[in-house]
């Protein structure tokens, strides 16, 4: 059983990093009552928690490759931990706000880290099985966030669903420290600075322009040049790729057609699964009057959707590999 501690630990901190993707959609009626927070307040404290974690998230993978997966994940989950605490103490909405952009730099750094470090530690049969229980854990945080979320507002308080972080992080820290093993750094790799600065520039005004687009209107001065920065800096990005002997990014990926249809299926899926939460959640309880847990019971058949074919695609890869397996015993 002492093989499956690290993906315990990673599993622990993947699980609270995507919790507080959903945890937090049957709350923010509650956050605006307590804090007087206005619609656009509520939308960032939901944006602006994605929008670190996808401005640093490749950054911050690369970064690790040199100096450690197992230190950048250990730190990441010590910012995520102690900006959840800032988040359950926050006074006002420009402080949770804050607080949240922290937990998506910590998010960060957890995210970027956990497919290495499981592919790290278990290799054949024991890789399928990591990844199929990783996976699953993906889908569980999205199905259970709501539910809880409202839970622990309805009644203890809003305020539960950050302090609820610190006792898992803690615990997965202490796991990570006694089980996870480092892997070797690549310290004298030259870093791709201008690749990383480049595609975290593209990606945070490609997003902040997405969030503000609703509202600013498609057209406006500040839409379109955010969308311009952003197509420049992926052209920057591109062109410091192609140049850099170890990129953040190897590009000639894309020339594979599963590895580009698996990203974006990936892109798809993601404005799918989450787009809708924020708005839902806020008409169900605002318009229709439902209790926290009540909106979150209605949020959980779509969540469950996503877990069910997450543990099925996962059996399936299982039983793939076994079959692979068998097949090479047998030829040999």
């Amino acid at each position: 059983m002492r093989k499956w501690w690290p993906l315990a630990a990673i599993c622990l901190g993947t699980l609270m990093l995507l919790l507080d993707v959903t945890i937090v959609t049957v709350a923010l009626p509650a956050m605006a009552m307590d804090l007087g927070a206005t619609l656009s307040d509520l939308e960032w404290v939901v944006d602006a928690y994605a929008l670190a974690l996808a401005s640093l998230l490749l950054g911050v993978g690369s970064h690790a490759d040199r100096i450690g997966r197992r230190k950048v994940y250990l730190v990441g989950l010590i910012v995520f931990t102690a900006a959840s605490v800032a988040c359950a103490v926050a006074p006002n909405a420009g402080v949770l706000i804050g607080a949240r952009a922290v937990q998506g730099v910590g998010a960060a750094g957890m995210f970027g880290t956990t497919i290495a470090l499981l592919g790290m530690h278990y290799k054949g049969r024991d890789r399928a099985v990591a990844f199929a229980v990783w996976g699953a854990t993906n889908s569980v945080a999205a199905a259970a966030g709501p539910v809880v979320g409202g839970l622990l507002t309805q009644y203890l308080d809003w305020r539960w669903i950050f302090l609820v972080n610190l006792p898992v992080c803690l615990a997965a820290v202490v796991m990570t420290l006694r089980s996870v093993r480092e892997a070797g750094g690549r310290g004298r790799r030259r870093a791709d600075v201008l690749g990383t600065v480049a595609f975290t520039v593209a990606s945070g005004t490609l997003t902040f322009g997405l969030i503000r687009a609703h509202s600013e209107g498609w057209t406006t001065p500040l839409t379109l040049g955010l969308f311009t920065t952003a197509a420049v800096a992926l052209a920057l990005f591109v062109a410091a790729e192609t140049r850099h002997e170890h990129p953040v990014l190897d590009l000639s990926l894309f020339r594979r057609p599963s590895f580009t249809g698996i990203m974006i299926s990936a892109l798809f899926l993601q404005g799918a699964a989450f787009a809708y939460l924020l708005y839902e959640s806020l008409w169900m309880q605002s318009v229709l009057g439902y209790e926290p847990v009540e909106a979150g019971l209605y949020i959980l058949p779509m969540c469950a959707a996503a877990f069910l074919a997450s543990v099925l695609g996962s059996v399936v890869k299982c039983q793939a590999h076994i079959r692979s397996d068998a097949s090479v015993t047998a030829a040999s």
